[in-house]
C-alpha cells in the first residue's frame, strides 16, 4: 500500500512543485494556459539567456514540452521528448547541486525536471512505469525536506489532490481507509490552493472543477470556478470543455453550446498542431449532450465514436464513456446490454468515480 501512495505522491509533487517560480513568469503562464505552447517556449527559452537563475526554466521547459505533446496527440513522442530533455538538462543540475546542496528552489526544479514525465504515466494510468522511476524522485524529495521545514500554501495543491485520488481510488475498491492517509478527501486541501497560493492557483481549480462535475456533481461550483477561470484565461481548451459538460447538466443549453463553438472555433484556427485528441474530446463533450436531451441513439453513436477513437489526453475517459453508455442503454430498457458496459466499467483501472457509481448500479440490478 505505501508504493501506491508514493506514486502519486512522486506525480502530485511534481505538478504541485512546478509552478513555485517567479513572477517572470506570468506572461508564460498566459500562454501556457491558452495552449499558445510554440510562443511559451519562445519565451522561456529566451528568458534563459538573462537569467541569473535558469533552473526553473530547465524544468518548465520539460513540463510545457509534455503537456504541448499531449495536448497535439503527440502520445508517442512525448517520453522520447521528455527523457532528452532529461538528458540535456541532468548534468546541469547536478553539477550545480554537488556544490549547493542547500539551494531549495534548484533541488525543487531538479525534482520536477525528473518527475515531469510522471504526468505521461499518469494520464495513460502506467502504474509500473511510475513506480519504475519512483526511486531517484524520492530520493531528491527527501534532500528538500532535510533543507526546509517551511510550510508552503503552494504544497496544499499536491497534498489535496493526493489525498482526493486516493480516496477515489479507495472508494473503487472497497477501501477507502486503507487508502489515504486521513479522513480528509483532499478537497479543502485543493481550497487553500485555490485562495491562497499564487503559482498552483488555477492547477488546483482545473482538480477542483473535475471533483464537482464528476464525483459531488454540484454544478453550479463547478461553473463557478469555470468562470472565474476563463475570464483570465479564456482560450483554455480543457476548462473550455468542462464549462461545456457542466452547463449542459444545468439544462443551460445555449451556454454550452457557446462553449463547445469556442473550441471548434480555436481547432479550426490551427490553434493545436494535431487535433486528434481534441475532436475526441468534443464527440464526448456532443455525447453528454445527447445524453441528457435523451437523444439515446444519437449518444449511443457520439460515445462509441470517442471509444474507437480512444485518443483523448487522459484514459481515464474510457471508463467515463462505458459507464455513460450503460446509462443510456438502461434509459431504452436494454439491461442486459447495460450490464455488460457496466462491468466493462468496474474492471477498467482507470481512476474515476465512474467505476464506483458502476459498481453500486450492478449491484441494484441483481
Amino acid at each position: 500500500m505505501k508504493k501506491i501512495k508514493y506514486v502519486f505522491l512522486i506525480v502530485l509533487f511534481s505538478l504541485s512543485g512546478l509552478f513555485a517560480m517567479d513572477k517572470v513568469f506570468k506572461k508564460g503562464f498566459d500562454l501556457f494556459y491558452n495552449y499558445h505552447f510554440n510562443e511559451a517556449e519562445t519565451y522561456f527559452k529566451d528568458q534563459i539567456k538573462d537569467s541569473k537563475d535558469p533552473f526553473p526554466y530547465y524544468a518548465f521547459l520539460s513540463y510545457l514540452g509534455i503537456r504541448s505533446d499531449m495536448a497535439n496527440a503527440r502520445y508517442e513522442d512525448a517520453m522520447a521528448n521528455a527523457n532528452r530533455m532529461i538528458k540535456i538538462y541532468t548534468p546541469v543540475f547536478e553539477s550545480y547541486l554537488q556544490s549547493s546542496p542547500e539551494d531549495i528552489d534548484a533541488q525543487f526544479s531538479y525534482t520536477v525536471l525528473l518527475a515531469g514525465k510522471m504526468r505521461i504515466y499518469l494520464n495513460k494510468m502506467e502504474y509500473m512505469n511510475i513506480m519504475k522511476g519512483a526511486p531517484k524522485i524520492l530520493g531528491k524529495k527527501v534532500k528538500i525536506d532535510r533543507y526546509t521545514k517551511k510550510d508552503f500554501a503552494e504544497m496544499d495543491f499536491g497534498t489535496g489532490a493526493f489525498d482526493y485520488y486516493l480516496s477515489v481510488l479507495g472508494g473503487n475498491y472497497g477501501m477507502s481507509n486503507l487508502f489515504s492517509n486521513s479522513k480528509s478527501d483532499g478537497i479543502r486541501d485543493l481550497w487553500s490552493a485555490y485562495k491562497n497560493a499564487e503559482y498552483t492557483r488555477w492547477e488546483a481549480a482545473i482538480v477542483l472543477m473535475y471533483v464537482y462535475i464528476y464525483d459531488k456533481m454540484d454544478y453550479e461550483q463547478c461553473a463557478q470556478l469555470c468562470d472565474e477561470f476563463l475570464a483570465k484565461y479564456p482560450d483554455n481548451l480543457e476548462v473550455l470543455a468542462i464549462a461545456a459538460e457542466c452547463d449542459y447538466y444545468r439544462a443551460k443549453w445555449n451556454e454550452g453550446d457557446d462553449h463547445k463553438r469556442h473550441i471548434t472555433k480555436l481547432l479550426k484556427h490551427g490553434l493545436l498542431d494535431d487535433d486528434r485528441g481534441w475532436k475526441a474530446r468534443l464527440n464526448y463533450v456532443e455525447g453528454v449532450r445527447a445524453m441528457l436531451k435523451e437523444d439515446h441513439i444519437e449518444a449511443l453513436d457520439y460515445f462509441n465514436t470517442v471509444y474507437e477513437m480512444d485518443a483523448i489526453e487522459y484514459s481515464w475517459y474510457r471508463s467515463i464513456v462505458l459507464k455513460y453508455t450503460g446509462d443510456v442503454y438502461l434509459k431504452m430498457g436494454l439491461v442486459r446490454t447495460a450490464k455488460l458496459y457496466y462491468e466493462q466499467t468496474v474492471n477498467s483501472l482507470e481512476i474515476s468515480p465512474h467505476v464506483r457509481e458502476a459498481k453500486d448500479i450492478l449491484k441494484s440490478l441483481k
